[in-house]
C-alpha cells in the first residue's frame, strides 16, 4: 500500500480510477466504513489526505511523511491547503493542512530556509494564527479579514529535517463556547529565532552502580537551591561545606530530543551523595533559575524526590541530591531523572513579515436531541462531531478526568479524553444562581457520527438522536 501511495503522490493529478483504488486501499488498511450519509464528504476528505502537501511536499517528501505521521488516523479527515505561502529573507512559510470542527482547529505549516542554513531543531516562531469574520467595506470593495476574533500564538515544533532545512509546526485555535468557527483564517509571523531552547528530557537511572565515581572540587556558581525545606539552615546542613562535582564523561548518555546537552556523568560522588552532571554544548546556558531536575520513583503514581542543588561548572552543570546515599541504590535504580526548562543557545534571530490568508474548512457538528440529568447535574446541550464532544451543563466540577465513550452500532466503542473546559460560578459573578459549565472531550480516533448510537459517560447512556446541523440544513436545501 505504501508503494502505491508514493506512486500516486508523484503524479499529483491522479485519475478518478486511481483515486478510487487508493480510497479502497486506505479503507481496507484503516477499517474505514463509507456510510451513505458521509460518502461524498469522506471521499473528498480522503482525496485531500492523499494529496497532502502537493507541490511543496513533492520537493520536500520528508515533510509530507512527517505531516502524515503527525495526523495518523486523522489524516483522512484533514483538509489540504494548497498555494498558501510567503517568503521573506529567504525563509518560506507554507500552510499545509488543517483539522477543524466546532471545538478547535489544528493548522500545520512548514518553514524552509531556501537561501542558507539558519534553522535547527530549536526554531521558535513569534506570531499569531487567527480567525475572524468577513466584513464589508464602506465603499463595497472586496471584504477584508477581521483578526480580532479567536486566535493563538502557540506554535509547536513537530519535526526538523536538516537535509531539506525544513521545520514542521502546528498551531491550535480553541473556539470554546464563546465563538463559532469561520472559514477565514490568517497566519501572521513577525519573527523567528533559534536562540531559545526548551529542555524536556528524561533518562533512566537503572544503570547507576554502587561504584564511587571520580569527583573534583565544585568551582562554580550555585544557580538553584530547593524551596521545599522549612528554612535555608536546614538545606545548608545537608550540603557539604566543600561541595564536589563529578568528573565529566564518566557515564555519558544522550538526552532524547536535544543535542545541546547530555548526561555526562551520573552516580555517587566522593562526598557520598548522588550526583548527575549535565554536559552543555558550547554557548548553551540555562536561564537564571536553572532547570527543574527531578528524580521520579516510577510506580502506579510517580513519586517525586525533589530536594537538590545545581552548580554551573566549567562545560556543564552538576546536580547534587543530598538526601540520596549509596545505601539508597535500589531506590535510585527504580528512578527516572527528568529535566525541563528554558535555556539560551547560539543561533539566529530574525524579524520580518510572513502573513497569509486562507480558507479553513471545519467538520460540521450536530446538536444531540437530548437534555437531562448527569451525576446530579442538568445537561443543557450536547454536540457531536467526528473529532469531539462538547457539553453545556450546570456542573460545578468533577469532569476534568472523566473519559467519555462513543458507542457504535456494532457495539464497539471509541474513547474520548477530557479537553479544555471551564466552570463558572454565576453567583460569584452576580450573573445568576448556580454554575455554568462547558466541558469537552476529544476522540482518540475519528468517528462517523452516523455510526454512533449512544454516548456513555459516568455510567450514563445518552442516545444519539441528532438535530440537523447548519451545514446539513444547507445541504438539504441546496
Amino acid at each position: 500500500m505504501r508503494n502505491k501511495y508514493k506512486s500516486e503522490m508523484e503524479t499529483l493529478t491522479p485519475r478518478r480510477e486511481a483515486l478510487e483504488q487508493l480510497y479502497t486501499s486506505i479503507e481496507e488498511e484503516t477499517g474505514m466504513n463509507r456510510s451513505k450519509r458521509f460518502s461524498g464528504r469522506a471521499a473528498a476528505i480522503l482525496v485531500c489526505a492523499v494529496l497532502m502537501v502537493t507541490a511543496a511536499a513533492a520537493a520536500v517528501p520528508t515533510v509530507r511523511e512527517a505531516l502524515l505521521g503527525q495526523l495518523g488516523v486523522f489524516a483522512p479527515y484533514a483538509q489540504t491547503i494548497e498555494g498558501v505561502s510567503c517568503t521573506d529573507q529567504g525563509l518560506e512559510v507554507r500552510v499545509l493542512s488543517a483539522l477543524s470542527d466546532n471545538l478547535n482547529a489544528r493548522v500545520y505549516l512548514s518553514v524552509q530556509d531556501r537561501e542558507a542554513d539558519r534553522l535547527d531543531q530549536c526554531l521558535t516562531l513569534k506570531g499569531r494564527l487567527t480567525t475572524g469574520a468577513e466584513l464589508a467595506q464602506p465603499d463595497d470593495e472586496a471584504p477584508s479579514l477581521s483578526v480580532g476574533g479567536v486566535g493563538t500564538s502557540q506554535f509547536r515544533l513537530l519535526s526538523y529535517d536538516a537535509d531539506t532545512k525544513t521545520a514542521l509546526f502546528s498551531a491550535r485555535i480553541y473556539y470554546g463556547d464563546s465563538a463559532q468557527p469561520v472559514p477565514n483564517a490568517r497566519l501572521s509571523i513577525l519573527g523567528m529565532t533559534t536562540q531559545e531552547g526548551q529542555l524536556y528530557g528524561s533518562v533512566s537511572c537503572s544503570t547507576v552502580t554502587a561504584q564511587t565515581l571520580e569527583s573534583l572540587p565544585a568551582e562554580g556558581r550555585v544557580i538553584f537551591r530547593p524551596s521545599d525545606l522549612d528554612n535555608r539552615a536546614e538545606m545548608d546542613a545537608l550540603i557539604p561545606s566543600r561541595p564536589v562535582a563529578l568528573v565529566p564523561e564518566q557515564t555519558p548518555m544522550p538526552i532524547a530530543g536535544t543535542g545541546d546537552m547530555w548526561i555526562s556523568s551520573m552516580g555517587f560522588a566522593g562526598d557520598g551523595f548522588f550526583h548527575i552532571r549535565l554536559g552543555l554544548a558550547e554557548g548553551v546556558e540555562p536561564e537564571e533559575r536553572g532547570f527543574f531536575s527531578d528524580l521520579f520513583l516510577l510506580g502506579a503514581t510517580d513519586e517525586r524526590l525533589y530536594t537538590y542543588q545545581e552548580i554551573l561548572v566549567d562545560g556543564g552543570m552538576d546536580i547534587l541530591f543530598p538526601l540520596i546515599h549509596p545505601e539508597d541504590l535500589d531506590l535510585v535504580k527504580r528512578c527516572e531523572a527528568r529535566f525541563y526548562g528554558p535555556y539560551d543557545r547560539p543561533g539566529m534571530r530574525l524579524e520580518g513579515s510572513w502573513a497569509v490568508d486562507f480558507q479553513m474548512d471545519y467538520h460540521p457538528f450536530q446538536v444531540l436531541d437530548w437534555t437531562g440529568e448527569l451525576a446530579g447535574w442538568q445537561v443543557r446541550q450536547l454536540t457531536l462531531s467526528p473529532l469531539s464532544v462538547t457539553m453545556h451543563s450546570n456542573a460545578s466540577g468533577g469532569l476534568d478526568n472523566v473519559t467519555l465513550y462513543a458507542v457504535k452500532a456494532d457495539g464497539s466503542t471509541v474513547a474520548a479524553q477530557p479537553g479544555t473546559g471551564r466552570y463558572t460560578n454565576l453567583e460569584a459573578l452576580r450573573q445568576g444562581a448556580g454554575w455554568d459549565a462547558f466541558n469537552t472531550w476529544e476522540f482518540q480516533e475519528p468517528v462517523d457520527p452516523a455510526e454512533i448510537t449512544s454516548l456513555t459517560v459516568l455510567g450514563k447512556t445518552i442516545p444519539v438522536n441528532r438535530q440537523p446541523s447548519f451545514a446539513e440544513k444547507e445541504d438539504t436545501t441546496a
